[in-house]
């Protein structure tokens, strides 16, 4: 199987059951006109040797919440996995991912199986996702920044342009922020558990280690549910 390069040597596989794009339209998506690492017209689908002792996430492309029975009767067979949607429907018998502003931000309850809420974070609109921060740390609910890359300056308002830099993320270019800009965004959050996507330096998975930590909380949560 090929694997994806961000999560070499991690202890996660991806595996996207649906195959075509996704219909979920969300901003910016990284996935998006051949931006996915794997092609998008075959499902992805591990074998359950293949995936050993590790942990699957399903859906980093597509939604999981994207023909919700198939998503769920394809990974039966992963004994270790978590969903990922910007849905919030979670209706999963797993862990899952939510983002909570794929398109406008989403301020909703979370069950026990939500093993973190992932913010897309940007230099501007700094009061919404503060706010969407607070409300799920109020709920006691994982919070991870993950920084949004951009195909196109255009995209970057003017004042900001000076916080991001042209460069190549894993196999593709885009205008991403600074490694400084990373941690004086990290600094305002101190103290309050707040992570981010990846360390300021580097996106890999192996560099990083919060969906496996998230992921084994919150079954200990299901399980006391």
């Amino acid at each position: 199987m090929t694997e994806n390069p961000k999560l070499a040597g991690s202890n996660i596989v991806d595996c996207v059951p649906q195959t075509g794009e996704c219909p979920m339209n969300c901003a910016e998506c990284y996935g998006a006109n051949g931006g996915f690492w794997h092609p998008t017209d075959r499902s992805l689908l591990p074998s359950t040797a293949e995936v050993g002792e590790r942990i699957v996430r399903v859906n980093s492309y597509n939604d999981s919440n994207n023909d919700h029975p198939h998503v769920v009767t394809t990974t039966k067979r992963y004994a270790r996995k978590f969903f990922n949607t910007s849905k919030p429907s979670f209706a999963f018998n797993a862990p899952v991912v939510f983002t909570c502003n794929g398109r406008e931000p989403l301020f909703v309850a979370c069950p026990p199986n939500v093993m973190m809420v992932r913010v897309r974070y940007t230099m501007w609109d700094l009061h919404v996702q503060d706010e969407l921060v607070e409300h799920y740390l109020h709920q006691r609910v994982p919070v991870v920044l993950t920084w949004m890359r951009f195909g196109s300056l255009d995209a970057i308002p003017p004042q900001e342009r000076q916080h991001y830099e042209h460069r190549r993320h894993l196999l593709h270019d885009y205008w991403q922020l600074t490694a400084t800009s990373k941690v004086l965004q990290m600094e305002r959050f101190a103290g309050t558990g707040v992570r981010c996507c990846g360390l300021p330096w580097s996106s890999l998975c192996v560099d990083c280690g919060n969906c496996e930590q998230f992921f084994y909380q919150a079954m200990r949560r299901m399980g006391d549910a």
